[in-house]
């Protein structure tokens, strides 16, 4: 049986793009929240529609400007484990657990980048991963990292990329986002996380619903992250 789960919200609560950026501005250097004065203004042309959503995502990555591969790698391991790990749903993990044991080909399809997707996957014995490939330039984080065609790993993106790694039916599909409707549309089932009002009356018929809460708060978990200067929690 092939199972998908997406990982932010559906594993633990919040973003986890968020939570890394958080992680870096407590560990790697106070004046990293500069990255502000840079990202806001292009965060607020992406809602204008001005630029295009992916524009703000490679300008979000701004707050990690500079970290070597070396750095960047072992902040992603140690993020993995020591945030990540812990905040996985208790019920969810034990699903997840229940198909590995069993034999099921489990892939791991997420937004985030793969830059801390791969790792916590390896943390849970998931083996395949697909997730947003962003680039490096002579081995440090740029300013801008490019974002790897077809692009953000979302929407429809997501079943590019699962076709091209051969994958165009899966038996379960695991989500907490109205985004992952094109990837349920090729899932016999669907498990649909914390899901919001919309998702449930858009999702297949006869999903399946798990409420583990841990929900945030979305403006002071945002805050939170986007600042490094909260515990996450009070938001969580």
């Amino acid at each position: 049986m092939t199972v998908v789960f997406d990982m932010d919200g559906t594993l633990f609560a919040g973003d986890s793009q968020l939570r890394f950026a958080r992680w870096v501005l407590r560990r790697c250097g106070w004046w990293r929240r500069a990255y502000l004065l840079f990202f806001l203004p292009v965060a607020l042309l992406a809602g204008l529609r001005i630029v295009r959503p992916q524009v703000a995502k490679r300008a979000f990555f701004s707050f990690a400007w500079g970290l070597s591969r070396e750095k960047l790698q072992e902040e992603c391991r140690a993020f993995a484990a020591e945030e990540l790990l812990p905040s996985v749903f208790p019920e969810v993990l034990r699903r997840l657990n229940d198909h590995l044991s069993v034999g099921d080909e489990v892939v791991l399809c997420s937004a985030s980048p793969v830059w801390w997707t791969r790792p916590f996957a390896e943390l849970l014995g998931i083996r395949r991963v697909i997730a947003t490939p962003l680039r490096l330039v002579r081995d440090r984080v740029p300013l801008l990292p490019r974002i790897e065609a077809p692009g953000n790993n979302r929407g429809v993106v997501k079943l590019q990329r699962l076709a091209a790694a051969g994958i165009s039916h899966a038996d379960l599909g695991y989500t907490d986002s109205t985004a992952d409707l094109p990837l349920l549309s090729i899932c016999s089932r669907a498990v649909l996380v914390n899901p919001p009002p919309r998702l449930v009356r858009q999702a297949p018929p006869r999903a399946e619903i798990l409420r583990p809460g841990g929900v945030p708060s979305p403006i002071f978990f945002t805050l939170a992250c986007l600042t490094g200067s909260c515990s996450l929690r009070t938001s969580l």
